[in-house]
């Protein structure tokens, strides 16, 4: 075998060898839209005296995937340990693009850095601070599926465990 044919074997290899030692994205979708990142724990108190608390700090980010707009609406945030999981609004979110869907009220926008932000008006937290339940802690199903606590019509899933105060995790 020649010197340079050697070497080239050889750059191969290595090659292939950092190929694996670099870790794969960890979200995935079988879907238009994938779970990219989870704040469960809005920073602070949940509720004081009674009143629920920073509903807007608790969110959840989606990514379209595709190189197309999707609507969001009838998408199922389907939580673990709740039935929480009503359809998501309808909001055309641009190919590529991410969104912020946070727990309480407001106007779906796009903000000026280009993020988009979506509302499911929820009047108390819903995402899960500490959780004993089985893996994955939210998943998103297509429009249609059954919020059920399981697998069925699930395109993307998100696990966290417990939830530091503020803190938002990758998918």
């Amino acid at each position: 075998m020649s010197r340079t044919v050697r070497i080239a074997a050889l750059a191969s290899a290595a090659l292939g060898l950092v190929a694996l030692a670099t870790p794969s994205q960890a979200a995935s979708t079988t879907g238009a839209l994938m779970l990219t990142h989870v704040r469960p724990n809005a920073a602070g108190a949940d509720t004081r005296d009674g009143v629920q608390l920073n509903l807007n700090g608790e969110y959840f980010v989606i990514k379209n995937v595709t190189t197309r707009t999707i609507n969001t609406s009838g998408y199922i945030p389907d939580i673990t340990t709740n039935t929480y999981g009503r359809a998501l609004p309808s909001y055309y979110l641009p190919a590529g693009a991410k969104a912020y869907v946070h727990t309480g009220s407001g106007r779906h926008y796009r903000d000026s850095t280009g993020a988009h932000h979506i509302y499911r008006g929820y009047a108390r937290h819903t995402l899960l601070n500490t959780s004993t339940a089985t893996n994955p802690d939210l998943r998103l199903k297509k429009p249609g599926s059954p919020d059920n606590n399981t697998a069925t019509g699930s395109i993307t899933t998100c696990n966290w465990n417990t939830a530091a105060d503020g803190t938002t995790y990758s998918c």
